[in-house]
C-alpha cells in the first residue's frame, strides 16, 4: 500500500512572529533541526523563512532584518491523506523542499505538521523516520 503524507509527516512546526529578527529565526531552526520556520501574524501563517532565505540575507546586516522582510509569502500546504509520491511531485513543481499540513479549525491558519523531501527519500531508502519534532513552543518575540 502506498505511503500517505500522514505516515511520513513530522508533527509540530517551528514558528516565529513576522517581526522576529533573523538571528532569532536561525536559533529556532538550529534548535529544532528545521529546514524552515513558518512566519505567523494575527491572521495566521503568512510566510516561510527557509535556510536558503537566511543564507541569502546573511551579507545584508541580517541580524537587523525581520522574518517578514525575507520570507516567501507562499506557504505550500497539503492534506495528510495525499499519497507521499504526490507530495514529492508537488514539492518539485513548487520548487520547495517542505510542505505544511495546516490545522483544520476556525480562525487563523496554523501549521500542525510538515513533510520534507528528505522524509520521502528516507522512506524510499527503507530508513526509519527522523526523531519526532518538539512540541510547538518556538514562537519568537522581538527582542
Amino acid at each position: 500500500m502506498p505511503k500517505l503524507v500522514r505516515d511520513l509527516m513530522k508533527i509540530g512546526v517551528p514558528t516565529c512572529e513576522a517581526d522576529a529578527r533573523l538571528n532569532q529565526v536561525a536559533e529556532i531552526m538550529a534548535r529544532d533541526n528545521a529546514d524552515a520556520v513558518i512566519v505567523m501574524d494575527e491572521y495566521g501563517a503568512c510566510g516561510v523563512v527557509s535556510q536558503s532565505d537566511l543564507v541569502k540575507a546573511f551579507p545584508r546586516n541580517w541580524e537587523l532584518l525581520t522574518a517578514k522582510e525575507v520570507m516567501s509569502e507562499r506557504v505550500v500546504s497539503i492534506s495528510p491523506d495525499t499519497a507521499a509520491i504526490a507530495a514529492a511531485h508537488l514539492m518539485m513543481d513548487e520548487r520547495v523542499h517542505q510542505l505544511f499540513i495546516m490545522h483544520e479549525h476556525p480562525g487563523p491558519s496554523r501549521p500542525s505538521a510538515s513533510i520534507t523531501m528528505r522524509a520521502i527519500v528516507r522512506e524510499m531508502a527503507g530508513l526509519p523516520p527522523e526523531r519526532p519534532a518538539m512540541p510547538d513552543k518556538s514562537v519568537a518575540k522581538k527582542k
